[in-house]
């Protein structure tokens, strides 16, 4: 997805900033992008390496994922997600506990969890299901390589019927596109064999970069990665959380 670690000028920066305003001129002109993120392009060359970070320090294909996630950003109406008291998806989804912010992983990056059992194709339009995920990626974006985030995958208890290809497609899009910069890397815990088939189709549509930033762990190897304080009871940890709606603020 990305190159670890990116080493750009202002100057190229700038240059890749000069070279999207240029190419898609038409496109800022016809209101193809929302103004809020033209504006972000305009003034934040952090985003700007993200961007580059994300497109291997191609500067040329910078310029194509600007377009590509912009395009995405407006049509997807990212910018209105976060908008106090309004959700872009039913309130009932986060009963599920789908899908949460808690703790930290050993390096101090905040981790999303989210929680495959709960999650049943069909259940919720597809579009709502996208935009619930995008949900909580939004919220922890910064538009910048600062402050990464670990996805953490519990696959505890899940099986066939939590298996949903379309979403795992959207989320995989999020990775490798909508989002550079936001994601350090992914844990992907207790992993059932009867779900290795899917794991590699999903493989298939992975650059080889963000096959390697996946890291298949059990209750001993996750704590490479997570201390005890840090972990839930059912992984191994101590961290007796239950999860709450309510804890979710919006």
């Amino acid at each position: 997805m990305e190159i670890k670690n990116p080493h750009a000028s202002e100057e190229l920066l700038l240059q890749i900033q000069s070279n999207f305003l240029e190419k898609y001129q038409s496109k800022i002109n016809s209101d193809a992008y929302d103004s809020k993120d033209v504006e972000r392009i305009r003034q934040n060359t952090k985003w700007i390496l993200a961007f580059y970070k994300h497109a291997f320090a191609n500067p040329d294909r910078a310029v194509e994922i600007i377009d590509e996630v912009l395009v995405w950003r407006k049509e997807f109406g990212c910018n209105d997600f976060l908008t106090p008291g309004k959700l872009p998806f039913k309130e009932s989804m986060l009963e599920l506990g789908a899908l949460f912010k808690r703790n930290k992983d050993k390096n101090g990056n905040t981790i999303l969890n989210f929680r495959a059992k709960t999650h049943s194709k069909g259940r919720y339009p597809h579009e709502e299901v996208c935009k619930f995920a995008a949900y909580f990626l939004e919220k922890e974006y910064n538009f910048s390589l600062d402050k990464p985030i670990v996805l953490l995958f519990d696959m505890s208890d899940s099986g066939i019927s939590n298996t949903d290809l379309d979403f795992a497609k959207f989320l995989i899009s999020c990775l490798k596109t909508y989002y550079p910069g936001l994601i350090q890397y992914l844990i992907v815990y207790n992993m059932p064999f009867i779900l290795n088939a899917v794991w590699k189709i999903i493989k298939a549509l992975l650059p080889a970069k963000a096959v390697e930033l996946v890291q298949f762990t059990d209750k001993q190897s996750i704590k490479k990665f997570i201390d005890d304080d840090n972990l839930f009871t059912h992984m191994g940890g101590k961290d007796t959380y239950v999860y709450n709606p309510k804890d979710i603020e919006y």
